[in-house]
C-alpha cells in the first residue's frame, strides 16, 4: 500500500443562481466544512463520522465525499482500488439549506481522490481543464462546485454536453453580505419541481438584463447595478410564492428598496447593504427581520458573513 499523509480539506460554502443567474452564476462564501482524511494499513473500509462525536446528518447513500471519491477512481483509475480511509467531518453548513453543503462534499471528495492519485504511479493527474469539467458534471451545477473549488464570483455553463466554461471575479468589497438561514430544510429536488417546464420570453429577456446588471455591478461596483441585478423572474418567484413562509419576508425586503436573493433553492436568503450604510441600516434591518419571522413563528439565524476568494483548502500532516 501507497503511503498517504493526513489530508485536510476545507470547502467554502456558496450561493449560486444569485437571482436571475439560475443555474448559472455562484458565490462562494466565508462559511466552511472541514474534512480530515486519515489514511493505513489498519484501516480496511472507509469511514466517516463528525468530529463532534455526533450521529451523522445523513446515511451512507448520501454520504457525497464517499460517492464523489469512488466515482473519480472510476473515471480518471477505472483499474486502481480507491485507498480506504477514515474522515472527521466539521460541518458549519446547513444541510438543504441552499449554502453549498452538497457542493461542499463533493468538491471534497474529487479533490482528495486527485490527491491520492497523486501519489500513485498509475496513469497522469487529469489536467485542470479535465477536473473541473469533471467536477462541473458530477452534481451537475457548476454555479455551485467552480465557486467551490476556485473561490469568488464564478459564471460558469456546460450545457448539452458541451466544453465547461467559466470566469471568476472578485466581489466588490463596497458591499456587504448578510445570510439568513430559516430553520427549515428545502430539497433542491423538490424545490426544482416548482420551476415551470418553459418560460415566456419576455421573463427571459428580463433576466438576461439582470445578469448584465450583475456584470456592470462587478465592474463598476455600483451598488445601484446590484440591486437592479438582483431582480428575478425564472426561480425567485416560484420558489417564493405567496404561500411560502418567507414572502412576507421577501415582500418586506422589496417594499424597504433592501437587496437580497434566494440562496441557491433556499431557504436561506442573500441580503446586501451598502458597506457605506451599514453602520445606519444594520439595526433597522436586523429590526424589520426579527419582527417578520417572529410573526410567521420561524427561527432563524442572521449573521453577516465574506465572499471567499480562496476557494478549496488542502493541507498535508
Amino acid at each position: 500500500m501507497i503511503r498517504l499523509p493526513k489530508i485536510l480539506i476545507q470547502v467554502p460554502g456558496t450561493s449560486a443562481n444569485l437571482g436571475p443567474g439560475f443555474d448559472l452564476m455562484g458565490l462562494a462564501l466565508d462559511l466552511h466544512n472541514q474534512f480530515e482524511f486519515s489514511f493505513s494499513k489498519d484501516i480496511t473500509e472507509s469511514k466517516t463520522e463528525l468530529k463532534n462525536g455526533k450521529p451523522l446528518p445523513f446515511s451512507e447513500k448520501e454520504d457525497l465525499v464517499y460517492q464523489s471519491y469512488l466515482s473519480y477512481f472510476k473515471k480518471f483509475l477505472p483499474n486502481v482500488t480507491p485507498p480506504p480511509y477514515h474522515c472527521k467531518m466539521s460541518l458549519s453548513l446547513p444541510l438543504k439549506g441552499g449554502l453549498g453543503s452538497s457542493a461542499s462534499a463533493i468538491v471534497a471528495g474529487l479533490s482528495l481522490a486527485r490527491e491520492v492519485h497523486k501519489r500513485l504511479e498509475a496513469t497522469s493527474v487529469p489536467t485542470e481543464p479535465a477536473f473541473t469539467q469533471y467536477l462541473a458534471e458530477f452534481e451537475g451545477h457548476p454555479d455551485n462546485t467552480l465557486p467551490a473549488y476556485l473561490g469568488g464570483f464564478v459564471f460558469a455553463y456546460s450545457t448539452f454536453g458541451e466544453k465547461l466554461r467559466y470566469f471568476r471575479k472578485k466581489f466588490p468589497s463596497s458591499v456587504v453580505i448578510f445570510v439568513l438561514t430559516p430553520e427549515y430544510h428545502v430539497s433542491t429536488e423538490e424545490s426544482r419541481k416548482t420551476l415551470p417546464k418553459s418560460y415566456a420570453t419576455a421573463d427571459v429577456i428580463f433576466n438576461l438584463s439582470r445578469i448584465g446588471a450583475w456584470m456592470h455591478f462587478l465592474d463598476k461596483r455600483k451598488f445601484g447595478d446590484l440591486l437592479v441585478g438582483l431582480e428575478d423572474k425564472m426561480h425567485t418567484p416560484y420558489r417564493i410564492p405567496k404561500s411560502s413562509p418567507l414572502f412576507p419576508l421577501a415582500d418586506t425586503l422589496t417594499q424597504a428598496g433592501i437587496g437580497y436573493c434566494l440562496s441557491g433553492s433556499g431557504p436561506s436568503l442573500l441580503v446586501f447593504l451598502e458597506r457605506k450604510s451599514v453602520k445606519t441600516k444594520q439595526a433597522e434591518l436586523e429590526k424589520t427581520i426579527s419582527t417578520v419571522m417572529g410573526e410567521a413563528k420561524i427561527p432563524y439565524s442572521f449573521k453577516r458573513v465574506k465572499p471567499d476568494g480562496l476557494g478549496v483548502r488542502i493541507q498535508f500532516k
